[in-house]
């Protein structure tokens, strides 16, 4: 124990003229603070710097993009908050809006817009006959396949009955509710298998039916994400 003792008070004999000299100019700082500041405002000056300090630590280190481009989306946020970029900004977008409303308007001009449920009953052949108007809407020929990523048109008439004895077979099934309707589930996992086969995925390999082309991309860049949130990765970009 003297040993130790006698080791430490040395270590802090060879240091004893930095450490005085820390001491006085520690006291010197702190008489200066308390005669220029109150208490209130020290705490609050420690506050914000502590603050800008995390900010700028965060944004020097905290994120996978390197700090060029970093600072480049900082500029560009900071530009379209000046008034002029804004006013053009919603410019172009109130002519966008203009455009696509026109456009849409259009296709069904003259049309009268139901505005509340009807008070009474509707015939089923009523019914049908509201349909076709509707359908009267369409102008453009989808069906000649020149609409991209719209709808993929089944041309032959066997392909055509096939789908639509099956929207009769399962209109009413509800996927969600896997343990009501087993028949459903069992297709969704033999798809999903054979599409997973065709990756060459193991036993492992698991997946999901989605009811679209947009939420099947949403849900592989939500499967990534995940992965890197998994990995480590903060900020992950979608």
């Amino acid at each position: 124990m003297a040993t130790g003792q006698s080791f430490y008070s040395k270590l802090l004999g060879d240091f004893e003229p930095q450490l005085g000299y820390l001491y006085e100019k520690t006291n010197s700082l702190n008489r200066a603070l308390t005669d220029s500041y109150t208490p209130l405002q020290l705490v609050a000056i420690a506050s914000v710097l502590t603050a800008c300090g995390i900010s700028i630590y965060q944004f020097l280190f905290s994120n996978d993009e390197d700090i060029q481009t970093r600072v480049k989306q900082t500029i560009f946020r900071l530009a379209r908050r000046l008034p002029i970029v804004q006013r053009e900004i919603a410019k172009a977008r109130s002519n966008t809006l203009k455009t696509v409303c026109g456009d849409m308007e259009k296709s069904i001009e003259g049309h009268q817009f139901a505005q509340a449920l009807p008070e009474r009953p509707i015939s089923k052949d009523e019914i049908i006959r509201k349909l076709h108007t509707y359908r009267n809407f369409e102008k453009i020929n989808y069906s000649s396949g020149h609409v991209s990523g719209c709808v993929y048109k089944i041309t032959k008439t066997d392909l055509t009955e096939i789908y639509n004895t099956i929207f009769d077979l399962f209109g009413e099934a509800n996927p969600l509710h896997a343990d009501v309707f087993p028949d459903i589930r069992t297709m969704e996992a033999e798809v999903v298998r054979c599409v997973a086969t065709m990756f060459h995925g193991d036993e492992n390999v698991c997946g999901t039916m989605t009811s679209g082309g947009t939420e099947s991309l949403l849900m592989a860049c939500k499967t990534y994400r995940d992965m890197a949130i998994a990995k480590g990765i903060k900020r992950p970009e979608m």
